[in-house]
């Protein structure tokens, strides 16, 4: 993909939204090896960003980066500031297509990384920031039980993951190494979030749901987290935000940002609270959220690849960890 990207051709691009590059170069992330353009003008630096589809969903890439650019439009409206400022193109859009691919551009963020309780906390406020200010502006938004949706997909995953896992330990030392000490614990994990789901108090909260619509970020991970030379705390990445659970959005960025550590949890749990208190309830289903072994059903769904056993060795490495950090959230969930 980065031959593709010619002087010439990333020039053509950026004077649409009135920049002028003297250089670029790409930067990569966790997944992707070229995914973002960094664009360095006489004054300031930009990411230039060309749209990736989400292959979960079935419209094509352009309708998605329209998607994408009008509730980005709805936050910058609204005032949040925990995102980058976002640039518009000559036609007053956020976007352009070019070469039949969309691209925006959004101000380049010098900072670091999440370090510290204080980052976490903000990180906390950020994230509820965004649920509630989103939850005020999309009351006219055709709702449904987005978390309850989710519940239903997980559990086809728990289950598969079991198959998977079965026929993959038929070839594969490691995975039945691993499958063997952590197998039977993963699916104890799993079941209880089924559990709780049929208690009086979650039904009732997936119900309200209906009438809350709510934006979430969608991929809260560390490396989407910046605090930047100033001290403030930005969330970059937005291809994925959408109307969706922010019960799900919560306890994935505890996971993905954390690192189990005890701290950073309580950390963002207060930062998130101070914006958006929650009551028993919902702090029962972000801890039973919190629980699910994502990384061993993504592990068993692609067993040959080499990120799979990373994660599996991940898991391995830091299960104590996450067993502590459970027992943290449902004392947490229970106060």
């Amino acid at each position: 993909m980065a031959s593709f990207y010619t002087k010439s051709h990333v020039g053509t691009i950026t004077r649409r939204f009135g920049l002028r590059p003297l250089k670029f170069r790409w930067i990569p992330s966790l997944y992707r090896k070229n995914a973002v353009i960094r664009i360095q003008t006489s004054t300031e630096s930009y990411a230039l960003k060309p749209y990736i589809r989400s292959t979960l969903l079935q419209s094509s890439t352009v309708h998605q980066m329209k998607t994408t650019a009008d509730l980005i439009q709805l936050l910058m409206n609204n005032g949040y500031s925990y995102m980058p400022q976002w640039l518009y193109a000559d036609s007053g859009k956020l976007w352009i297509v070019d070469k039949g691919r969309p691209f925006y551009i959004t101000e380049w963020i010098h900072g670091r990384g999440l370090v510290e309780s204080g980052d976490f906390e903000k990180l906390g406020r950020a994230i509820a920031t965004l649920h509630t200010t989103s939850n005020d502006l999309l009351h006219t938004k055709k709702a449904n039980s987005f978390t309850l949706k989710q519940i239903r997909l997980r559990k086809i995953e728990d289950r598969l993951f079991h198959r998977r896992m079965e026929r993959a330990v038929q070839n594969n030392g490691k995975y039945r190494r691993w499958y063997k000490k952590h197998g039977k614990a993963c699916k104890r994990l799993s079941d209880q979030l089924w559990t709780d789901m049929k208690d009086p108090e979650i039904v009732d909260l997936l119900n309200q749901e209906y009438t809350r619509p709510a934006l979430i970020h969608g991929d809260i991970t560390s490396t989407n987290v910046i605090v930047s030379d100033d001290g403030r705390l930005f969330i970059i990445d937005w291809d994925r935000v959408k109307i969706d659970s922010i019960y799900v959005d919560l306890a994935r960025a505890l996971v993905n940002t954390t690192q189990f550590n005890p701290e950073f949890i309580r950390s963002s749990l207060k930062g998130y609270e101070e914006i958006k208190p929650l009551h028993r309830a919902e702090r029962r289903l972000i801890t039973a959220l919190y629980r699910l072994p994502r990384e061993a059903w993504i592990a068993a769904r692609f067993p040959g690849r080499k990120r799979s056993g990373q994660l599996l060795d991940m898991m391995d490495t830091t299960w104590s960890s996450r067993l502590e950090a459970i027992k943290l959230l449902d004392e947490w969930a229970h106060q």
